[in-house]
């Protein structure tokens, strides 16, 4: 048992208190330190801590907290996770708490896999040193300190500064964390200072949430969510088509191509090279955290925010039912409309919604809708429709309003009523002509052809009887030949001489299948599927009563069968091949029926040799 175990500081790595520890006991090897605390040799990940479960057990009378508060709040666990699914959280989850996962651990989190890569030496702020050195004696090493997204301190609001530790030993050895070692190192951040420092802290913030707590995301969510927030700021169009280079453009000029090297995130390449463009389509492949917070700060959402934009969809024009704006109609301003169809401008690649009214009336206008005036706005008339018409008619030939009093009753231009009110008269006095002389057409039809029906007169002149049909339905049944009464042409089925028929092709069938050269198990379907009367069998044998009867006593079961098949086989071995297995195999008995069927296989076999034997004798 330990004498003694340090107590947690704030924020601080598992990893560095075992190595404060490793420095209080005085322990020389590497290999005692592990010893006392997991009872075995080991290697330490400073970021994802394995063996707690073991820790815990030998230093749990010097600590309150559990093994999910060390992974919340003394270990990289939840800033490496947070934005992956809930099956490799509990994967990594159970390899820290267990071990025997250590080298998998960071394949799981995606860290070898990225282009992003972590810290090469343990950073912290000098600040923070200095106040440590002089509160506690010593310093410690900071969770979020080592994130590669972080590269201020928080507490202070200044820049961090590499030590001259490896982030991982090479050597094996515990980095120390006492005065001498972490002296001030000297770094260059002029290059650093270029950088938005608003960037920088806002990141660092980000990233110090993401470690602390567990957001629940999932990567599918956050793939729509970020689809949903780009469709609302028109980087993709109704067809669901993202406008990668703009998207790239944008994001590099609000970011800067300094920041964005400096996070190892600048997008580059295409397609699947691109990170940018593979994390807002379907997320097949995990991403860098700070990927993620990435695109969500440019969403300008945060990781607190962003899950506010779930099941959220993008709507141009608002939640239906929509106004109908035909003035024409009793439903006029009133929100009837269901039907909108949303395209794109090709000159402004804005949406373009057109709906369309039951009354007929059909109009688009460009979107989105911003103010509540907009969706009282009408682009284009695609369509009067009906209603529109009939109005029209009645204010010009009942009311007898002039063309511009009916403009105004119908909201539009008085060249518009002009324009229909003229072409509506000569639409209808051609209509009229047409429909008097399809008629005439088709009585020269039914003269020409006297005795035909109706039927027969309308497969010479399909296009001439429809078009009658939707004109002038009545004349159409008025004068055509009236309907003949079929008559009932059937001939009614003999079942007692189909059964007789069926039987003997029957019997037949089954002499042949008896006599195959290799057995054939005896069933209704494979009867059926030989006179090729299937169908016949399996629907109307209850009317074939002989046929029924003949089957029934034939058919075999499977054990019938696999006692056939046996004795098949029996006859088709010499007496000197004549072995269980040998037989088994011959016949295709499954292992399952071994138990059942070898006593039969015995019988069988003990009868051949007895016949033998006595023909032998005489």
């Amino acid at each position: 048992m330990i004498p003694f175990f340090p107590m947690f500081y704030k924020d601080e790595l598992i990893y560095s208190v075992i190595s404060r520890y490793h420095r209080h006991s005085g322990n020389i090897s590497i290999t005692q330190t592990t010893k006392d605390l997991f009872g075995k040799k080991k290697y330490i990940i400073p970021d994802l801590t394995t063996d707690l479960e073991l820790l815990l057990e030998n230093t749990r009378h010097f600590t309150v907290e559990s093994i999910n508060e060390w992974i919340n709040n003394h270990t990289l666990y939840n800033y490496y996770t947070n934005f992956n699914t809930d099956a490799v959280k509990a994967t990594i989850k159970k390899y820290m708490i267990k071990g025997n996962g250590e080298n998998k651990l960071h394949y799981l989190t995606g860290q070898v896999a990225s282009t992003v890569k972590e810290p090469m030496y343990f950073k912290y702020c000098p600040k923070c040193w200095q106040e440590d050195t002089d509160k506690y004696g010593e310093t410690y090493w900071r969770t979020y300190h080592q994130l590669p997204s972080v590269l201020v301190c928080l507490e202070h609001m200044s820049f961090l500064e590499e030590s001259t530790e490896y982030f991982r030993q090479i050597n094996t050895q515990f980095t120390n964390t006492n005065i001498n070692v972490c002296a001030l190192k000297e770094e260059n951040i002029e290059e650093i200072s270029k950088i938005n420092t608003h960037f920088l802290f806002s990141l660092a913030r980000e990233s110090y949430k993401i470690t602390i707590k567990n957001y629940n995301f999932c990567p599918d969510n956050l793939s729509a969510i970020y689809r949903s927030i780009l469709r609302e700021n028109g980087y993709i169009n109704v067809n669901g088509n993202i406008n990668q280079i703009k998207l790239k453009e944008d994001f590099i000029k609000f970011y800067g191509v300094g920041f964005l090297e400096l996070m190892q995130s600048l997008p580059s390449g295409v397609d699947g090279e691109c990170w940018l463009r593979a994390i807002t389509r379907k997320q097949r492949k995990s991403f860098h955290p700070v990927r993620h917070l990435l695109i969500i700060h440019f969403l300008g959402e945060s990781v607190d925010t962003i899950y506010e934009h779930h099941n959220t969809a993008y709507n141009p024009f608002g939640i239906g039912p929509f106004l109908c704006l035909n003035a024409a109609a009793e439903h006029y301003l009133e929100p009837v409309i269901t039907d909108l169809k949303v395209t794109t401008c090709r000159d402004t690649k804005k949406p373009v919604g057109t709906f369309h009214c039951l009354c007929g009336f059909v109009y688009s206008r460009r979107g989105p809708d911003v103010t509540t005036e907009d969706n009282l706005k009408i682009g284009r008339i695609k369509e009067f429709g009906d209603t529109w018409f009939e109005k029209l008619n009645h204010l010009i030939n009942q009311e007898k309003l002039s063309y511009r009093a009916c403009a105004r009753v119908l909201k539009v231009d008085t060249n518009t009523v002009i324009k229909y009110a003229k072409s509506k008269e000569k639409a209808e006095i051609k209509v009229n002509q047409e429909k008097d002389d399809i008629k005439n057409l088709w009585l020269e039809l039914r003269n020409k052809f006297p005795d035909y029906s109706r039927a027969q007169l309308r497969k010479i002149n399909p296009s001439l009887y429809m078009r009658l049909y939707r004109f002038d339905k009545e004349w159409l049944l008025e004068n055509s030949p009236a309907k003949v009464k079929q008559e009932n042409n059937l001939a009614r089925i003999n079942w007692h001489e189909r059964d007789l028929q069926i039987l003997k092709e029957v019997k037949f069938a089954v002499a042949e299948l008896r006599n195959s050269q290799k057995p054939v198990r005896l069933t209704l379907s494979k009867i059926g599927m030989t006179i090729r009367h299937l169908s016949l069998l399996e629907k109307k044998l209850h009317k074939l009563p002989l046929t029924k009867e003949y089957i029934d006593d034939v058919s075999e079961t499977i054990e019938e069968f696999q006692k056939r098949r046996i004795k098949w086989s029996i006859k088709q071995l010499d007496l000197e091949d004549l072995s269980l297995w040998r037989i088994r195999r011959e016949a295709g008995i499954k292992a399952s029926f071994y138990s059942k069927l070898d006593p039969e296989i015995s019988l069988n076999i003990e009868t051949k040799l007895s016949n033998s034997v006595g023909l032998r004798e005489l």
